[in-house]
This record gives C-alpha cells, structure tokens and sequence, in this order.
C-alpha cells in the first residue's frame, strides 16, 4: 500500500479525464488528449488529490463510466487508509445519486448501467431509505473523515448535476 502525494499535476489530470470524454472541470480541449493512465492509477490519483474540484471529479466519472467500479479494488491497493475512505465515500455519493439522475444518465450516456453498492454498510448509509436521508449518512461519515463541516450532500449532488448539465449542451452542441 502506497502513500505518497500524487504524483501528477491538476492540469495532467484533467486532460486524462477529458482523453474519456469527461468534460467536468474544463471546457473541450482543441485537440482530445490520449490517456496515458491505467483507469485504477487515475481514480488513486483522484482520490489523494488536495484540490476537491479534483477529488470531486470522482462523482461525474463514476456515473459517467460506471465500468470504473471494476477496478476499484486495484485503486484501493495504491492508497492509505484515509484515501481508501476518501475514495469510498466519493464512490457510494455517485452510487446513491444515481438514482436521483438515473432518467438523465440513461438518456445522455450509452450503455449506461447501475453502479453496484459496494461500501454504503461500511461507511454507515442505510440502503432501505430515501436518497436525501442517505446523503445526510455519507455527510455525516465525510465529516468524521475530514474534520470538514461543510455542504457534503451539496458538493456531491453539484458534481452530478455539473455532468448532467454538461450532457445536455453536448446534445445541444451536436443538433
């Protein structure tokens, strides 16, 4: 298990998201880059960012590429602790967003399917209730992670809705 601080700058990383076709943090590059990072490196590399644009960014690509849950295993093995946790949490705000946007997210993204909940117990969210209550559980372990007391489920639910506003002006984009 690794910990260091990552390895690659902000501006590297976004390019790797954009290389997949996540267009959350900027807007389209003139020439797409090639992504250079293995998918398990980049959602390492996400989860110990400082910058929580960055970290955030984890939300969108999930939804996005729900394919990445695959490799989460791998991910975790490159991590500490703490960005174990932090990756965790960020995974299970996508899995529990993904029922409020899941009409938006089947109608902008092809092949899209469910992400799976693998960490909700863990952290301490309930499945069996609404999607506001859930958010308030996965606040409430994040800010026992960070010592943050900040609008976790505003955070979370601005990253998806940032995705899913960028969607739609793709769509627009290509009429």
């Amino acid at each position: 298990m690794k910990t260091k601080d990552s390895q690659f700058s902000p501006d590297f990383l976004t390019a790797e998201l954009q290389s997949r076709g996540l267009l959350y943090l900027a807007g389209p590059l003139p020439a797409p880059p090639v992504s250079q990072l293995k998918e398990e490196v980049l959602l390492a590399e996400l989860a110990r960012q400082q910058d929580a644009r960055l970290r955030s960014a984890l939300i969108p690509l999930f939804l996005q590429q729900p394919h990445f849950a695959g490799v989460l295993p791998i991910a975790l093995n490159q991590l500490n602790p703490k960005e174990q946790m932090t990756l965790k949490t960020y995974y299970t705000a996508a899995v529990i967003l993904q029922d409020e946007f899941e009409r938006a997210l089947r109608e902008y993204i092809p092949n899209w399917h469910p992400l799976p909940d693998l960490y909700s117990t863990e952290l301490g969210v309930k499945q069996k209730v609404d999607i506001a209550t859930r958010l308030r559980q996965l606040s409430d372990f994040h800010t026992q992670l960070t010592g943050l007391t900040i609008n976790w489920p505003g955070t979370y639910r601005h990253a998806a809705e940032s995705l899913i506003h960028r969607l739609q002006q793709e769509v627009r984009w290509a009429a």
